[in-house]
């Protein structure tokens, strides 16, 4: 009996070739009607036998293309309209925007292997893309996603082209990026004093090659932004790099052309390896096997940030040489937002960089690479961005009103929730700067607009002080406004991605986070649900002579806590030229010391402490030299530290553990024995913290969040040794470990707070 199905499908479904796939899973299973996009997603309208209609559901829900995310299929039962023929029917406009747009992907085998192809037409042709590949979320200005609401809409197709956008059964068909030499966008190589040097793509990447072998830096414009390149292996360049950037030690990521080349001089585990070869291509960290680059790439690490090609033009490039190893770092100055603007690249990169590869197609939404590393073969985002945003973060229960949550000030992204998903914003950085909170600004403009979201609800960090604060205040104007305390939206986020509902004992090791009590938090222990918490435990309290400044001059934190464990001075290295008594008398007198229990701080602290680190270039320098001194050591010895019970709070004695570590010195233990042995006393007792909420509490999952748990020895132990103990350990997946998660918590909590 012949039936009609009007069907909805909503998720990424736009822009990844989901209508022609419809077009041939009708023409298949004999289905007349017709597919639309619309704003709300994609419309079918399918006549036919019903045990075909039931065929052709399944394979729409089993079957999609590659890059889809179908978030939820809805049919109804219509009468019967006749149809002679299933066609593709023009996008429509509706009363309500909620399509999501793909992100950004590497580009496909097919593609990859037609630019390789001299009797293609696009034979080495850069902006070669097609349904499942290339970019999607940078060019995209509006939905529906059309070729005239992207920055593909001035460069009109050739007919070549556009014969095959409109074949329903061709790979292009409706791809909106889709482009030939004929008729699309151009490559462009540049001196940075603006000269023109060449338009012919073979010559450009050939001379790029040359300036990278003789020790240049070039600017290379790709899907989210610039990159800055240089030779990996040659020392002179990465200093010259370096140097022009100003950034001393915060590593650089590499990039080369094989996977092979990889396994050559880095460890790959079969999940690093399937991350690596993924569609999103992150820059993934790896341990250094072998000496293939220059020491100057990641100093005084073992630990090294690397990605294989994504775009075309990457590909050809590293075509050349199956050795080449290049730095690819984003191309902005250091804490700067990347610079994804052609005359702003110009203008803020021209110091740095002798050369420009750039192209005449416009990047409407900026993004940095995304940046991962694995732990007991789960991915961790250090960096969500490239190839993940703005994928949707898919909920069980819908939002009643549209909510906006503006993050944190370091790591930023923001986020936005209607219906039954949040959206994350890419990393924006720090927002310390005016390029960065303008950069930050634009950003949320365009997501509002894209998504169509009108927030009701403005939610940010408790923090008076923040950036994000006071521009959310006045996005809110007056309409409802909640804040949210800092490390209770770390534990949140990971309930709502795990889908948490009952309490929690919630771990959030961090920095800084605004306490209830004004103090500086980031050693938390909580016992939380997504509306609500109780502190239950935490590090004791010191301070930090000078504010923001001991967070960059961390010899400053070493003084603290000996001064606050009753330890003689002569303890602390780097003293010389060091103004120690005015340090002192603004520790007595408690002036411009603000009180803080930040686990990133303490791991600051006991870096000075024992020599490794006097002050930081970049957030967490002191940390990761910590733990790159703990991973060289073959031993470590057992450091007990009892926590102390005070006003229903178990409090760890942080002058205790000071003590304890100074002992260790006294006896000659090596500096890598020591900071090992640092670590397992901050594991063993927060283990005995944990164990005793849950004899309070009966609690039994465990949420880690918070930028320490970057730290690998930190997380892979304290991980496997509450397994061990029976606890239920859940962790970020879907969101960075760092201040780049906290909107997704942020958004929950608010949510709750609505009733």
């Amino acid at each position: 009996m012949k039936k009609h199905f009007h069907i909805r499908v909503n998720g990424i479904v736009q822009g990844v070739g989901f209508r022609p796939f419809i077009y041939r899973l009708a023409l298949e299973n004999n289905i007349k009607g017709y597919v639309l996009n619309d704003t709300e997603g994609v419309t079918i309208e399918a006549e036919g036998e019903e045990e075909d209609l039931r065929k052709f559901v399944r394979a729409i829900k089993e079957d999609f293309p590659p890059l889809a995310i179908v978030q939820e299929i809805k049919i109804e039962e219509k009468e019967v309209n006749h149809f002679d023929r299933f066609w593709i029917e023009k996008s429509r406009t509706t009363d309500k925007k909620i399509t999501f747009i793909p992100p950004d992907t590497n580009i496909c085998k097919d593609c990859l292997k037609e630019f390789f192809d001299p009797k293609d037409r696009r034979y080495h042709y850069p902006f070669i893309v097609c349904t499942h590949c290339g970019p999607r979320f940078s060019i995209v200005k509006d939905i529906p996603y059309d070729r005239h609401n992207t920055a593909m809409a001035e460069f009109l197709m050739c007919p070549d082209c556009k014969r095959e956008y409109e074949d329903p059964l061709d790979r292009r068909f409706h791809t909106q990026p889709t482009a030939c030499p004929a008729c699309g966008p151009k490559l462009f190589l540049y001196r940075n004093d603006k000269t023109l040097i060449s338009e012919d793509v073979e010559e450009i990447v050939k001379k790029v090659y040359q300036y990278l072998k003789e020790g240049l830096i070039v600017a290379i414009k790709g899907v989210g932004g610039y990159h800055l390149a240089c030779d990996a292996t040659n020392d002179e360049a990465v200093l010259k790099l370096r140097e022009r950037k100003r950034r001393p030690f915060k590593p650089f990521a590499l990039m080369t052309g094989t996977i092979e080349k990889i396994e050559e001089f880095l460890e790959v585990s079969p999940k690093e390896r399937e991350i690596l070869l993924s569609k999103e291509r992150p820059i993934l960290i790896l341990k250094e096997k072998k000496t293939l680059v220059s020491r100057y790439v990641a100093p005084d690490l073992t630990y090294i940030g690397i990605m294989l090609p994504y775009t075309p033009f990457q590909h050809f490039l590293f075509s050349l040489d199956k050795d080449l190893i290049l730095v690819m770092t984003s191309g902005n100055l250091s804490e700067e937002p990347i610079c994804y603007k052609d005359e702003e690249a110009f203008e803020r990169l021209s110091h740095i960089a002798d050369y420009f590869v750039t192209y005449n197609r416009e990047i409407v939404a900026h993004s940095d690479d995304s940046v991962m590393f694995v732990i007991k073969e789960k991915p961790f985002f250090i960096r969500r961005s490239k190839g993940f945003v703005p994928a949707p973060i898919l909920m069980k229960k819908a939002f009643p009103v549209h909510l906006f949550a503006s993050g944190g000030d370091l790591k930023n992204s923001f986020a936005i929730a209607k219906d039954k998903v949040v959206i994350l914003s890419q990393y924006l950085g720090d927002l310390e700067s005016p390029i960065t909170q303008k950069v930050y600004k634009e950003a949320v403009k365009h997501f509002l607009k894209v998504f169509d979201v009108h927030p009701e609800v403005f939610i940010s960090d408790m923090h008076p002080n923040y950036f994000t604060t006071s521009l959310t205040d006045r996005l809110a104007e007056r309409k409802l406004r909640i804040r949210v305390q800092h490390h209770h939206a770390h534990i949140v986020t990971v309930m709502a991605e795990h889908e948490l509902e009952e309490p929690v004992i919630g771990l959030s090791f961090d920095g800084t986070g605004f306490g209830t009590d004004g103090k500086i938090w980031g050693s938390e222990f909580l016992i939380a649900d997504r509306k609500e918490f109780k502190r239950a435990g935490h590090f004791s309290y010191f301070m930090l002579p000078g504010g923001e400044k001991a967070i960059k001059e961390v010899w400053r934190i070493g003084l603290s806590f000996l001064y606050q464990s009753g330890i003689p001075l002569d303890y602390l290295p780097f003293k010389e030229g060091k103004p120690i008594d005015l340090i002192l008398q603004m520790l007595e007198k408690k002036i411009n010391s603000p009180f803080a229990c930040g686990m990133g701080r303490i791991f600051d602290g006991i870096s000075a402490l024992l020599g490794i680190c006097e002050k930081i270039t970049t957030e967490a320098e002191a940390a990761q030299k910590l733990e790159e001194t703990a991973l060289k050591a073959r031993k470590f010895y057992k450091i007990e530290i009892e926590p102390i019970e005070i006003e229903n709070e178990l409090v760890i004695p942080t002058e205790e553990l000071i003590r304890k570590i100074m002992e260790l010195k006294d006896k000659g233990v090596s500096i890598s024995e020591i900071a090992l042995s640092f670590h397992w006393a901050i594991i063993e007792v927060s283990l005995k913290v944990v164990q005793r909420i849950r004899e309070r509490t009966g609690i039994k999952r465990v949420v880690l969040n918070g930028g320490s748990f970057q730290n690998r020895i930190l997380l892979k132990n304290l991980w496997e040794k509450l397994e061990k103990l029976g606890f239920d350990v859940y962790l970020p997946q879907k969101t960075p470990l760092n201040d780049g998660g906290i909107a997704l918590g942020q958004i929950i909590i608010g949510r709750e707070n609505l009733v």
